[in-house]
């Protein structure tokens, strides 16, 4: 279980205000080295809401180094890490922008958020902020929310709390993990919509898709392809790998639909401007045709 644990603290509402950072390294599933750092400001402002939340005086920073001044001892400990952050897109997100203003050459690391990865442990929790879960999951363990290296020690507890949850003996097994949930998860759905369909799906004369040719294209969200394409086949439709002047149906799954054009969608799109009768659906829209 080796990881960082990160946690920024700003002065004001710029991303690139970050005034403290804490740091916790973790190695074989224990904590091995803790850092902190003041930082002075860009700009050089205190808002009322952000010294109200860690309570860093401006004066507390006149003579703290620049981001760009620790650097040089920052980036190690950063660099082709796993690092973890609680809200990973607030902490990167400051990362990202000091790096920017003071010139920064970005560097390769894996970033992880914690709050996704609690989730995967404990489902339908009223709260995911650091406090909360801090006091519902890590027993008799107490932190000063809103200091840097507190909230950093408390995330890399958290990370190491939920790896023992799930089972798992390093931080790379979670996206195994989250795989092996996902084909879990749509396995359910499918067998969900199987139950319904039973008993009366061979009777459905008129389904839409009977002695069609349906072709499948991205990732599906409630079925394997296999088992979409076994559908289609049990209700007398025709599924086929490759998008043809036959095809009728192109269902798309939902990395298609919102990222780019798979080729198969291309085809179908010429095929309909060259008069062919083919018609582009969600995988929603294939659900809610299946039970017509």
């Amino acid at each position: 279980m080796n990881f960082v644990a990160i946690d920024f603290e700003t002065a004001n509402n710029a991303q690139s205000s970050a005034c403290a950072l804490g740091l916790v390294k973790v190695e074989s599933g224990v904590i091995v080295e803790r850092r902190e750092w003041l930082i002075k400001p860009t700009p050089f402002e205190m808002g009322f809401y952000q010294n109200k939340v860690h309570k860093i005086e401006l004066m507390d920073l006149v003579d703290k180094p620049a981001f760009d001044e620790i650097w040089d001892e920052l980036k190690p400990l950063l660099e082709n890490q796993v690092v973890i952050a609680h809200n990973a897109s607030f902490d990167f997100g400051v990362l990202n922008s000091v790096c920017s203003h003071y010139n920064i050459k970005p560097i390769k690391f894996t970033r992880m958020c914690s709050i996704a990865l609690s989730r995967m442990a404990w489902h339908n929790e009223r709260g995911y902020g650091l406090s909360t879960l801090v006091k519902s999951k890590l027993d008799n363990y107490s932190f000063n929310h809103h200091d840097a290296l507190a909230d950093a020690e408390a995330c890399a507890q958290l990370v190491l709390k939920v790896l023992n949850v799930l089972s798992l003996s390093s931080i790379q097994e979670i996206q195994y993990y989250k795989s092996s949930r996902l084909q879990i998860k749509r396995s359910s759905r499918v067998k969900t919509i199987k139950k319904v369909f039973e008993g009366t799906i061979n009777e459905c004369l008129n389904n839409p898709f009977r002695k069609k040719e349906v072709v499948f294209t991205g990732t599906l969200e409630y079925f394997v392809r296999k088992e979409a394409e076994a559908l289609v086949k049990k209700i007398g439709g025709f599924p086929a790998q490759f998008v043809s002047s036959r095809t009728k149906y192109l269902v798309v799954g939902q990395y298609d639909i919102n990222r780019t054009k798979s080729s198969k969608i291309q085809k179908a799109e010429q095929l309909a401007l060259e008069g062919y009768n083919v018609k582009i659906i969600g995988e929603k829209e294939f659900i809610e045709m299946m039970s017509v």
